[in-house]
């Protein structure tokens, strides 16, 4: 437990039966250390034997370091842990945890004030799906939707169902943690993997009525924006981005390439930046990878090397920023993933008149519009954010019931271009068009600062700063904000001054590499699962923050609406990316790896993978135990497996893995996938068929289900420019009392708000009408 950190004093207790670490993922044990990291005491409770398949699985090593672990079969001693818990994060089968007692009504009976966050097996309209990331994968079907180095469906090693639900259980904890402050009483939230993949795919997933051909095409048939990723004359792979002001023209004159006369968004349409990206290829194979970084960086224009997953621990930068983090245990020296959340107060600063005359008796909000009952109903978000990441976590604030103003350009934040982000990351939002730079602005920017519970952008390291927007402009002006900055690379360090999205985390992480498979060219996933990572990692952030306040206010005696108590959050786009292979670990200055992906990628080994059955389909095999594996012989007709069990490739009993793959291979091809996975499932082994879908029916399967539209895991709603939407809803299941609440149901348009929040504010109709007429400030209906 850290002293001072925002969840010191909390006690935690995971409980985690019938499950395992290789099946659960970072689901099962990434809250768990995020709150160790923010300061929580951890206890780990476990069936008293491991899981047999995860013998081979080294991750738990890292996601469980700071826990006490607890072995036990008896429900009466992981009772007593559990009541004595301020927060529960429940796994497994309903039969091991509520058909034993301890589930959340028969613990809040004994603890009101307990926050329950249940991971429950996955259903849909489908039927249940046993709590493995493959056989989620397969039963949706994602495994049909990258394209890979073979045809057919690949094992997806995007871990997408475990990080979606790790981020799920957070951001419910911490708020049902903050609410508890004020109320004294204690909540549930439930998830499920499939819950947690459908988390990260918001940019993948829509459907419209009458959107733009170029619109609906993208969600219908999926991407063909290029990579942009170069082989160079040493072999090594680099990845380049030039999405920022300038780095297009920059990167042409670096590479010696004919000029763009029309420039990136015009080459973009036409299909000559898709030409000369393949022009390109021999342009970087002339020179090796270094000297290329060099010449980009120096041109401003971004690129990071393609490493392998825990690569990028070896970089200084993290631990100058505590991404990297050291544990010794007197026989091994470790290098693991950190925590990528900052939580710390404001420092002290002598506050403004403004927010002397505040505490005095002045309001501190104009108007909030309260929008429901959620957990953050009557708080003011202010985001200044764009792109997806810093979005997308205020969309999540905004879906638990916060106010949430958008603050953009007079032309529109530069995503409003790419349609899928718009309608991933700004649902529920009020926008406000205003030009924050302009001089006649800063009234309504100091006004904007001052109503705010929440200040959130993902501006590069500095601009803020030159914007009047930064941290210490905001304390001053009002002490009891709290401010997240969701940076590239950080806001220190080394790195902290370069640009990053989404592709260039996906190669610097070793996310691309591990796609790619055992020897093969990377591969990246076209959904920016980063990103989407990067925004639930800052909501997470911001909901730590405010429950920060909460406890500081409330332990100094503060009332709610007094100043103080404000806390300064960062988060990094390259802290979320790290954390997809936070299972791996240095070791005395080796990686320690565990379960890779195999050169034609069908998985981690003969016990977790993907089979071509005979008649060309493709089926998921999980074979869990040695129980499992001789029921598993019992049906191969005379073939043979190796007496020892062997599941997962990479440790010492690689050559019975390799030989039991080639087994199973063969038996497979003598019938059809379904009634393979028909008999393996009599025999009690967890089993799914892949069926074939493409990009359109893939997102039919999830818009189309029923399930998913009863639990508002899809939602329908009519937009201005589209006709009826329907895309992934909100996730956050949690009560009581938030059961009923919502988010409002809608796409803001470039500044449809203006007038609205600025009476909210306080500003007099003749300067609202002054910003307008000036163009500072645009109002939709102008």
């Amino acid at each position: 437990m850290t002293a001072g950190a925002p969840c010191a004093g909390l006690t935690v207790v995971e409980l985690a039966v019938g499950v395992s670490d290789l099946g659960l993922g970072l689901a099962g044990g990434l809250p768990g250390m995020l709150l160790a990291g923010l300061g929580a005491s951890v206890t780990r409770v476990t069936g008293a034997a491991p899981a047999p398949i995860d013998a081979g699985v080294p991750w738990g090593q890292a996601w469980h370091r700071d826990k006490r672990v607890v072995a036990t079969d008896d429900a009466g001693e992981a009772r007593a842990l559990l009541r004595g818990a301020d927060v529960v994060l429940a796994y497994g089968p309903e039969d091991l945890v509520e058909g034993r007692g301890l589930g959340y009504r028969d613990l809040a009976a004994a603890n009101p004030g307990v926050v329950y966050a249940r991971c429950r097996p996955s259903r849909a309209g489908g039927g249940p799906v046993a709590d493995y990331g493959l056989l989620v994968e397969a039963w949706s079907g994602l495994c049909t939707q990258l394209a890979g180095h073979r045809p057919g469906p690949v094992f997806v090693d995007v871990r997408a169902p475990g990080i979606g639900t790790a981020s799920l259980l957070t951001t419910s904890v911490l708020g049902l943690l903050g609410r508890r402050v004020s109320t004294g009483a204690g909540g549930w939230a439930e998830t499920s993997l499939y819950d947690g993949m459908l988390a990260t795919l918001g940019c993948m997933i829509g459907r419209s009525e009458r959107a733009a051909p170029e619109i609906e095409g993208y969600w219908e048939k999926g991407s063909t924006f290029p990579n942009f990723l170069y082989r160079c004359a040493d072999a090594e792979l680099l990845q380049v981005w030039f999405g920022g002001k300038g780095m297009y023209a920059a990167l042409i004159k670096v590479l010696g390439d004919e000029p763009s006369a029309a420039g990136y968004y015009s080459d973009q349409m036409t299909g000559k930046l898709g030409e000369r990206s393949r022009r390109w290829v021999s342009f970087f194979a002339a020179r090796p990878r270094a000297e290329w970084v060099g010449l980009l960086r120096q041109a401003g224009v971004a690129c990071e090397p393609v490493l392998g997953p825990g690569e990028i621990l070896a970089d200084p930068h993290l631990a100058e920023t505590g991404l990297a983090v050291r544990r010794e245990d007197g026989r091994h020296h470790d290098v693991m993933v950190g925590t990528p959340i900052s939580v710390r107060p404001f420092p002290p600063a002598s506050p403004s008149p403004a927010a002397e005359r505040r505490s005095g008796g002045e309001a501190k909000h104009g108007t909030v519009r309260d929008h429901g009952s959620g957990l953050l109903a009557g708080l003011r978000v202010v985001d200044f954010s764009a792109f997806v990441a810093g979005p997308l976590a205020a969309q999540v604030l905004a879906d638990l019931g916060a106010d949430v103003i958008k603050v953009e350009p007079p032309e529109g934040e530069a995503m409003r271009a790419a349609a899928y982000a718009v309608a991933a990351c700004q649902r529920g939002k009020r926008s406000l068009a205003l030009n924050i730079g302009a001089p006649q602005a800063r009234p309504a920017v100091e006004a904007l600062l001052r109503s705010a519970d929440v200040v959130l952008h993902n501006f590069r390291v500095g601009v803020a700063e030159r914007l009047g927007i930064g941290a210490e402009t905001v304390a001053r002006l009002n002490p009891g904000a709290v401010y997240c900055h969701a940076s590239a690379f950080g806001g220190t360090g080394r790195r902290a001054l370069f640009p990053g999205n989404d592709a260039l985390m996906q190669a610097v992480t070793g996310f691309e590499q591990a796609i790619g498979g055992a020897g093969n060219d990377p591969i990246a996933a076209t959904w920016i699962p980063i990103d989407m990572t990067g925004g639930w990692v800052a909501a997470a952030g911001v909901l730590a923050g405010l429950y920060a306040r909460a406890t500081s206010r409330a332990g100094s005696g503060e009332q709610g609406d007094e100043p103080g108590g404000g806390q300064q959050v960062e988060t990094s786009l390259l802290g979320a990316g790290i954390l997809l292979h936070s299972g791996v670990f240095s070791r005395d200055g080796d990686l320690v790896r565990g379960p890779a992906l195999d050169g034609q990628q069908t998985g981690y080994g003969p016990g977790y993978r993907l089979y071509e059955a005979g008649d060309g389909r493709w089926f998921a095999l999980v074979v869990p135990s040695p129980d499992a594996w001789r029921r598993l012989e019992s049906v191969l007709a005379g073939a043979v497996l190796p007496q020892r069990y062997a599941p997962l490739r990479g440790g010492p009993d690689e050559a019975a893995a390799r030989e039991a793959e080639d087994v199973l291979e063969a038996a497979f091809k003598a019938g059809p996938a379904a009634s393979w996975v028909a008999r393996l499932r009599d025999l009690g082994l967890p089993a799914e068929t892949v069926e074939p879908l493409d990009r359109d029916g893939f997102r039919r399967a999830i818009l189309d289900d029923p399930v998913n539209r009863q639990l508002g895991r899809v939602v329908s709603y009519p937009t201005a420019d589209w006709g009826r939407f329907e895309q992934i809803g909100p996730l956050l299941r949690c009560g009581p009392g938030a059961e009923a609440a919502g988010p409002r149901l809608m796409l803001p348009g470039i500044g449809e708000h203006t007038r609205e929040v600025l009476a909210d504010l306080g500003l007099p109709a003749a300067e609202i009408d002054a910003l307008l007429d000036a163009k500072v400030a645009r109002q939709l209906a102008d």
